[in-house]
């Protein structure tokens, strides 16, 4: 993989003295996103940001006490004419976005609008901790796959499901801490597109591309990520699952098949990993066995042990036995 087309780059202001931390901020910005800062009555900003850089695609997370940024004629120099969606990926603080001649939105959690990058524009924050989240594509990337042309819709507040896929997507890419972050950059370039162009109205080609791809992925990663949260709920079924991500039974079927497994066997995979996490935790060595079975979403004790012995080669027990003689090992070594 190429690290650079990968690359985190994190600034946070508390690294800095008060007096210094309105100067160090503007040289970041200056390097990074080539915009001028303001703050009100030059209070000393709090800012904390991370940016994840992808071929043809930047993402910009951002946590901040009130400031303006803004991108003057001069900085326009640097002819960068990206189309950038800028995200309201909470209701913390708030933000208005503005460029002239093409109008102002004020966005609430969980919408967005566009900004263009070839315009002067400026985003003031407001509230003790605003949230922002901007997401530049090349231009050159997404242009000849939408039916329109975005300048009239820069001042439209959008929100529909392929934004909210976009910005799980980002968010989760610039925590630095996701398996994201790990895989092909070049497809997750791909996925990002995909939702970008479902967003915004794609050809019919690229529509049909997109949602047997990026979208596809998106509900997918969403629904993985639910499950794992409820995987110890044991009444979870598929048509629960499907509901609270509106889909249909059959659709939510098609996705775990296009993986080559199935809802329930990804499910019992979930379950035991969280079983064999309690197990084998310090914290649960108090707790029967059977607790922990019940916890972890097995209804039937004998269909657990079965599936714990096929899936670790191993009995609940032997693997707590196992985990607590480690840990005393652990001890008398240090």
């Amino acid at each position: 993989m190429n690290k650079l087309t990968m690359a985190l780059i994190s600034f946070a202001s508390r690294e800095y003295s008060e007096r210094e931390r309105l100067d160090a901020a503007r040289e970041f910005y200056a390097a990074v996103a080539n915009v001028e800062l303001a703050v009100p009555h030059g209070q000393p900003p709090e800012i904390e940001a991370r940016i994840r850089l992808l071929p043809g695609v930047s993402i910009a997370s951002v946590e901040c006490s009130p400031l303006i940024a803004q991108r003057e004629l001069t900085n326009l120099a640097d002819g960068n004419d990206d189309l950038s969606f800028l995200l309201n990926p909470s209701g913390q603080g708030g933000w208005t976005s503005s460029q002239p001649r093409l109008g102002e939105a004020t966005c609430r959690a969980g919408e967005g609008c566009l900004g263009f990058n070839e315009l002067p524009g400026q985003v003031a924050f407001h509230g003790s901790r605003a949230r922002f989240l901007s997401i530049g594509f090349s231009r050159q990337l997404l242009s000849p796959l939408l039916n329109q042309d975005m300048r009239p819709a820069v001042n439209k507040v959008l929100r529909c499901e392929p934004l909210g896929h976009l910005a799980q997507l980002a968010l989760a890419l610039t925590t630095g801490r996701e398996p994201q972050a790990e895989q092909d950059p070049v497809a997750l370039t791909e996925q990002m597109t995909d939702l970008a162009v479902l967003c915004l109205g794609a050809t019919p080609e690229a529509d049909r591309r997109a949602r047997g791809r990026g979208l596809r992925e998106a509900r997918l990663r969403a629904i993985k990520a639910d499950m794992f949260a409820l995987a110890g709920r044991g009444d979870l079924t598929l048509t629960d699952v499907a509901k609270r991500h509106g889909v249909s039974p059959g659709y939510l079927r098609a996705l775990f098949r296009h993986e080559h497994t199935t809802f329930t066997d990804y499910l019992l995979t979930l379950r035991l990993q969280l079983a064999w996490r309690r197990l084998t935790d310090p914290r649960f060595a108090q707790r029967a066995v059977s607790e922990i079975a019940f916890a972890s979403g097995f209804n039937n004790l004998s269909w657990f042990y079965r599936a714990f012995k096929q899936q670790f080669d191993t009995t609940p027990t032997e693997a707590r036995a196992e985990a607590g003689a480690d840990a005393s090992a652990m001890r008398v070594s240090v």
